[in-house]
């Protein structure tokens, strides 16, 4: 009911496309919210890397501790090798990562905007074109 007011009083005060707009800021949130959420609740393992080459070994022994705060510590070792940056945009269905210039080759490979392709609570497989070949990553929750 609560919810039903809400509209009318949007509808009244705003006109339809101010409401639209404030829908749909509404829905961009919610689903920021969520990627945050998923993201940030454990830590996650690259468990597949590929542009036809397959580079899961460089992966072996990280793992990724995402932060609301929009950094994420690669941690191999029990320690954190380096700390880079992270956005979500669950609307557009993207991830975006960026480590330091010198962090090494393989957290360099995990920069850039990432399409998410499927996912759920526990997993996220997702893709980039890299100078011109797709490249495949998926991340597991531990």
């Amino acid at each position: 009911m609560k919810q039903v007011f809400t509209l009318f009083v949007c509808l009244l005060l705003l006109g339809v496309s101010g409401c639209k707009k404030l829908i749909q800021k509404t829905q961009e949130q919610i689903a920021e919210d969520i990627i945050v959420k998923a993201m940030t609740d454990g830590r996650w393992a690259v468990t597949a890397y590929s542009d036809g080459a397959d580079y899961i070994s460089e992966f072996s022994g990280y793992t990724f501790q995402f932060k609301s705060n929009r950094t994420v510590d690669a941690i191999k070792n029990a320690a954190t090798e380096s700390t880079g940056t992270w956005q979500g945009d669950g609307y557009k269905r993207e991830i975006t990562s960026d480590y330091p210039a010198n962090s090494n080759s393989a957290l360099q490979r995990l920069e850039g905007v990432w399409k998410i392709a499927d996912n759920n609570w526990n997993w996220v497989k997702a893709t980039q074109t890299i100078n011109g070949k797709l490249t495949t990553l998926e991340l597991r929750k531990q």
